[in-house]
């Protein structure tokens, strides 16, 4: 119980910090529905790691397309969960072909904090005709000191544009 008052305020931190940015940089058009929301408990040393994902497609009213998956974790921090931890987000074509992805890693800030948000994204693809584009991901994640390896989780994606 204690626990979930500082969640909830992480949580619409999160949620105001990501609304501010649309409203000061502008809010690139959708080229496509986002996914849901997608969420995954971590069995991490100390308290569990919660993390929360959303992938979409977004285009600028130029016509340039990417993929962006946006997110926020709680429970990290306090003692070191992970040997790493990499989201990686690809913009795919039709039949899954990747066209542009990237990875970005996030062991030290979930290490390092409790909670926080992020963005990773992929480059900005110039205008194209192409339909069916869509953003999908794969997080990538180690237990620290576990021995065991690393796992995947692939997130689901988008539907198509």
């Amino acid at each position: 119980m204690k626990r979930t008052l500082p969640r909830l305020t992480t949580a619409l931190a999160t949620f105001t910090i990501a609304a501010a940015g649309v409203v000061v940089l502008g809010s690139p058009a959708q080229a496509a529905p986002c996914g849901s929301f997608q969420k995954k408990e971590f069995p991490t040393s100390g308290y569990n790691t919660d993390l929360t994902i959303k992938l979409c497609v977004t285009q600028t009213s130029e016509g340039e397309v990417r993929a962006t998956a946006d997110g926020h974790w709680t429970d990290g921090g306090g003692v070191r969960k992970f040997d790493n931890f990499d989201l990686q987000v690809r913009l795919e074509g039709e039949g899954g072909v990747n066209i542009l992805k990237t990875t970005c890693d996030y062991t030290s800030e979930i290490n390092r904090l409790s909670s926080g948000g992020f963005q990773c994204h992929t480059t900005w693809l110039e205008p194209a005709t192409a339909r069916g584009l869509t953003a999908d991901g794969t997080v990538y994640y180690d237990f620290d000191a576990d021995g065991k390896g690393g796992y995947s989780w692939g997130l689901q994606g988008t539907p198509a544009a």
